[in-house]
């Protein structure tokens, strides 16, 4: 097998001489991406890792606390983050420390900007990529938003009034206060607290009478006099009249630091977001060159649900007059007795907020980059739009990631955060639109807050990112690193919700780049090629709109519902069971990607299947939607028509969205489905045209009806393997990873033809041929990953005169023999704090915290060592160290020889030929947590947190239980057959 490790163990060596350059291929406007000067793979090496670049290697986000920082300390980090293997970081300036107000650089002043320039300079000389929020904080927004500019938010007031009667009070609403400080804020010094300018009292957007009976409606806005006095009288009847105001939510920029500190953008009006990107230009006009991307952290919109020009938008998007529907679009009620009309309003509301949110903020915001030829990365997630619209509007989707789910690999510690599956259906809203789109990379803030502060291990890390490679993520941004001033005590400072990402977090520190070699070594080849998804999965959001609570399960009426990261319920729990079809679509190995209305209107279909200028697929699977826009059941139809087939898995829709002439669509709808005969709501195989449309039940029949339209399914993932497949120049490539809790081990067919098959480990960075048996149309493969592992496969489709040749890839199993390796161990401790406990003799292994209080406080580096015998026949045998449970990471040595670091479950190494008859020294270097030294301060009074942190659980340090540490075992040898 092959070994390439020395190439990818920290980033300096091998980027020092790296020149800025373009380095996006496809996108080509990406000035910031340092580009390889060199390759892990030999030329002609066909079973080398691709190039390794800035863009391969994961990234960090970099918070600035107040943006106190010196160029010299800026630059200490950022050899810091090249020489742990990373590529780059995302510049964040936040909220400040208390007690360092003299050293602040105020956001976009020329101070701020001159510390901002010597980061692009020295991260350039290090070969490392540098992004920036489009912000301080998130959400766009900041003190030149003024409260006119703000964010809005429907403020509704009711009259009632009879035959004969006039309003007697004024038409008005009050605008709530400004929130009170939170969090951060209480912490500010007075004069850095955001701004609370006074408020203007909210303009009328609306004003309808309705009469309660009848229904009939009047526009009385044009009647309302400068003072709120209504000129009308009522009329015969019962009145009901509905003032919407048009106020503010007042929502400011998260966590902001000085000099960003302000109410967020509307981003539904175009005067607002241009307000906030010309105050951008403004500072960047002669800002440093470097940057590689402009970012907009996840959208936090809470109480925004208006804006100013709503109504003449509604029209002009919808074709419409919103006004007579106001009085039910605000009606109190529970939803449980909506009409349909009212809902069908209600899905063109949100629609139309959709529409904005794309035109106004979306796509404004990467042509603004482009301008200035900085790419965008975005996190649609949380904003109230058509996420898969929104994610395709910039250049790097990006999904999120916290951690705490739910993976079900034995030994894997869950951490303290929510409890919840991974949620790959959520994050393919952003691989999607990469792929159908033709965007390169798709990138995941990932270990969010994996689990409570300075508590995260490695181990935990390894499949919170397999999980996000599974799903089509390509581009790992950690989450992330604080700056910390050079004087500031251990373990310096944090992020309120972060995985520590720095020094002084231990085994997570001292181990990187064994983890950003991993990273960077699955992205090499998850960043080449292009992806080898071959169906095409409609996503129903209209009936997320239709729905009373528009499919986020709110008990109040919502014109913007938002759709959270974590897919609850909008994506688990959606109303048309599209979650179910796609759910068993990802289990039973298809390869696939969600589409958009908008997008697939940009797709056109022949006897091989549909395809755009980016993409092609074999199908198009429409997952129970129940209301579809007749343009895109129309597109259906067209694609079906030049010879595709498109599959409704369960029923054919049962109607179209929204109120505008409606009779009219649903005649057309009627005439759209009539060739199909009595296919409306049976199963079946219908010509259309030169292609075909298959009503048919969810599993096997949708099996079938895709494999016979030429799809290819990954039978690998019926053993509990996530599977994701991608094309090269020459075949497919595989990422397999066994994140279940058993092992998978057996002949595995492959979904597309191989002419041979290689194996390359990205954990061990190990290669060679993979066994494999059958013909060249039936190829299968020998695979044997045990929970936590993941393997690439990279298949060439022709044996041509360039012959694969390499060693052959074994698949190790356990043959059962086993040799324990017990006591006595001798215990040193080498590096840490906040003391040294003294060296002592160990008769079983246990955990540091029950040696001692100076053990339970430590956290760093120890030693063990352990001498044993080994007859000549066990000498001769193949066998791997399996050292049980590690906490957390352990680097490995066998008489003299190192055999490397075992930092990922499992926690086990191959011994090669270090073993020898006789006497074995076998010794271990292992790290545990910083989380016992931190614990240990706290409790002593003298943790110093000057700034504002969040604790998980609402458990402080001082409250936190000793985390094990040390090497636990059972440690022993276990033979393997090759």
């Amino acid at each position: 097998m092959m070994r390439r490790r020395d190439l990818l163990r920290g980033s300096l060596a091998v980027t020092t001489t790296m020149a800025t350059t373009q380095a996006l291929a496809g996108v080509g406007r990406a000035a910031g991406v340092p580009a390889s000067s060199s390759s892990s793979a030999a030329p002609g090496d066909r079973l080398g890792w691709g190039p390794i670049t800035a863009q391969t290697r994961p990234w960090t986000r970099w918070w600035w606390l107040g943006s106190a920082v010196t160029e010299d300390r800026l630059a200490w980090h950022l050899r810091a983050f090249a020489e742990a293997g990373l590529g780059g970081v995302e510049v964040q300036p936040i909220y400040e420390a208390q007690g360092l107000e003299d050293r602040i650089l105020p956001y976009l002043s020329r101070e701020w900007l001159d510390a901002l320039a010597a980061t692009t300079r020295h991260a350039a000389d290090l070969g490392l990529g540098v992004d920036l929020t489009a912000g301080s904080g998130w959400n766009i927004g900041g003190p030149w938003i003024t409260p006119e500019l703000s964010a809005g938010r429907a403020l509704v007031e009711r009259w009632e009034l009879t035959e004969g009667q006039r309003l007697d009070v004024p038409v008005r609403t009050e605008q709530p206060p400004h929130p009170g400080l939170i969090d951060e804020e209480r912490l500010s010094r007075p004069d850095l607290r955001p701004p609370m300018d006074p408020l203007p009292e909210p303009p009328l957007a609306a004003l309808v009478a309705r009469e309660a009976g009848s229904g009939e409606t009047i526009d009385l806005a044009s009647r309302v006099g400068a003072d709120g006095t209504l000129d009308w009288t009522a009329p015969p009847g019962r009145w009901e009249l509905v003032g919407v105001f048009s106020g503010l939510a007042l929502k400011r920029v998260e966590r902001a630091g000085p000099g960003g500190k302000g109410l967020m953008a509307d981003c539904f009006a175009a005067e607002s977001v241009r307000t906030h990107l010309d105050r951008l230009d403004e500072a960047l006009d002669d800002g440093p060159p470097g940057l590689r991307a402009m970012f907009h952290d996840s959208f936090e919109l809470e109480a925004t649900d208006w804006t100013r020009e709503a109504v003449a938008e509604f029209a002009r998007l919808r074709g419409y007059d919103l006004l007579p529907h106001l009085p039910a679009v605000f009606a109190e009620t529970d939803g449980s007795g909506d009409s349909d009309a009212r809902l069908r309003v209600l899905s063109d509301v949100r629609e139309t907020f959709s529409d904005l949110f794309l035109e106004r903020f979306a796509r404004p915001f990467t042509d603004w980059s482009a301008r200035r030829g900085w790419l965008t990365r975005n996190q649609a997630h949380g904003s109230p739009a058509h996420l898969l619209d929104v994610y395709a509007a910039a250049d790097i989707p990006e999904t999120e990631y916290t951690g705490a789910e739910i993976i079900p690999i034995p030994g894997l510690r869950q951490g303290a955060g929510t409890a919840r599956r991974p949620t790959s259906l959520t994050w393919r809203m952003a691989s999607s639109p990469a792929h159908t789109q033709g965007k390169p990379l798709v990138a995941a803030e990932a270990i969010t807050w994996l689990d409570q502060h300075y508590h995260v291990a490695l181990s935990q890390a390894k499949p919170a990112v397999d999980v996000l490679f599974a799903a089509g993520v390509n581009h790992i941004v950690l989450h992330g690193s604080a700056y910390s001033p050079e004087d500031a005590p251990w373990p310096g400072h944090s992020f309120y919700a972060a995985t520590e990402v720095q020094p002084a977090n231990t085994s997570l520190w001292r181990d990187l780049p064994e983890f950003t070699g991993y990273v960077t070594r699955c992205q090499s080849v998850l960043q080449s090629g292009e992806h080898d998804n071959d169906v095409l999965v409609y996503w129903p959001q209209h009936d997320l709109w239709g729905a009373p609570d528009g499919g986020v399960g709110s008990d109040d009426v919502e014109l913007t519902p938002d759709h959270h990261w974590s897919g609850d319920p909008w994506m688990y729990g959606h109303p048309t069971g599209a979650d179910v079809v796609a759910g068993g679509l990802e289990a039973r190995g298809w390869q696939f990607d969600w589409v958009s209305d908008r997008q697939l209107a940009a797709f056109t279909g022949d006897a091989s299947g549909v395809r755009n200028e980016h993409a092609r697929y074999r199908a198009v699977v429409v997952p129970g939607a129940r209301l579809v826009p007749l343009a895109t059941l129309e597109r259906l139809h067209a694609l079906a028509s030049a010879g595709a087939t498109v599959v409704f898995a369960g029923d054919l829709p049962e109607d179209v969205p929204g109120l505008a002439d409606l009779d009219e669509r649903r005649a057309r709808l009627v005439a759209l489905y009539a060739p199909l005969g009595a296919a409306h709501g049976r199963n079946g195989v219908h010509r259309v045209g030169r292609g075909r449309i298959v009503v048919t039940a969810q599993g096997a029949d949708l099996d079938e009806a895709l494999a016979d339209a030429g799809a290819a399914r990954e039978p690998a993932a019926d053993a509990g393997l996530s599977v994701l497949r991608r094309r090269h120049d020459e075949g497919r490539h595989y990422f397999l990873a066994n994140v279940s809790a058993e092992p998978v081990d057996g002949w595995f067919p492959l979904g597309t033809r191989a002419a041979s098959v290689a194996a390359l480990d990205p954990l061990r960075d190990t290669g060679g041929l993979a066994s494999t048996r059958g013909g060249d149309g039936d190829r299968q493969v020998r695979l044997r990953l045990d929970p936590g592992e993941s393997l690439i496969l990279r298949t060439f489709d022709d044996q041509d005169e360039r012959r694969v040749e390499a060693p052959a890839w074994t698949t190790s199993a356990p043959t059962g023999r086993e040799r324990p390796l017990t006591g006595p161990w001798t215990l040193t401790f080498l590096d840490g704090g906040p003391t040294l406990p003294p060296e002592r003799t160990l008769p079983e292994l246990v955990s540091w915290p029950e040696l001692g209080d100076a053990e339970a406080a430590f956290s760093g580096t120890a030693r063990y060592a352990l001498e044993f015998d080994l007859p000549a026949a066990d000498a001769r045998r193949t066998w791997r160290l399996d050292l049980g449970d590690v906490r957390e990471t352990a680097s490995v040595r066998l008489n003299g020889r190192e055999l490397g670091t075992a930092w990922s479950l499992p926690f086990r190494l191959p011994l090669g030929r270090a073993l020898r008859t006789g006497r074995n020294v076998l010794e271990l270097d292992v790290t545990n947590l910083a989380a016992n030294r931190v614990r240990d301060l706290a409790r002593r009074g003298e943790l110093v947190t000057n700034f504002w942190v969040s604790w998980l659980d609402a458990s402080p340090p001082a409250a936190w239980e000793p985390m094990p540490s040390g090497l636990l075992g059972p440690v022993r040898l276990t033979e393997t057959s090759d």
